[in-house]
Order: C-alpha cells, then structure tokens, then sequence
C-alpha cells in the first residue's frame, strides 16, 4: 500500500472511497504527492529543498493557516496550481471558514 492511502486510512480514519479520492487529489503532481509523503514519514514541512507552487511553499501555507492538516496543506498546494486565482482569493481572505 502506498504511503499516502496507507497515511488516510489508518491516521486519518477514513474510507476507503474517501481515503482512494483524496489520495488521487493530493497524487495528481509528482512534486506535490512527492512532498506529502517526506511530510507523512517526518511530519514536518520540507526545509532542506521545499517545492514552491505559486511562491509558495507547504510551510507558508500552514503559516497562513495553522489550523490546516498536512493533507490540507497539501491539497491547497493542488488548488495553488490548478486555480491560482482562486488560491490567492483564498489567501487574501485569510483562510476564512464557514
């Protein structure tokens, strides 16, 4: 089993149809999926060679909202790439949560 389904359905807690689905999202890039596994097996954000997506690193993403998760950060790294408006709508208004 692969690092990351193996991280959501036993830390996590989650099914199997929602462990496979966020697993696919967090996997769709190599460098993305690649930095959530370094955080899974060290549970701290790169700091030797962090992956910058929209001059961002994980690490800023969890400055500007400490309450998101490593899948959360992660996850926002994709969003950061597929929809960078839309990312940065996000950030300029602070994470803010229903």
């Amino acid at each position: 089993m692969n690092t990351i389904l193996n991280y959501l359905l036993n830390e996590k807690q989650m099914t199997e149809i929602v462990a496979t689905k966020m697993e696919q999202k967090v996997s769709k890039y190599e460098d993305i999926r690649k930095e959530f596994e370094f955080w899974i097996e060290n549970k701290v954000f790169n700091p030797e060679n962090p992956l910058v997506v929209g001059d961002y690193t994980a690490q800023d993403i969890h400055n500007l909202a400490p309450f998101m998760d490593g899948l959360g950060v992660f996850n926002f790294m994709v969003t950061l790439r597929d929809d960078p408006a839309k990312a940065k709508e996000y950030i300029d208004g602070g994470f803010k949560r229903k």
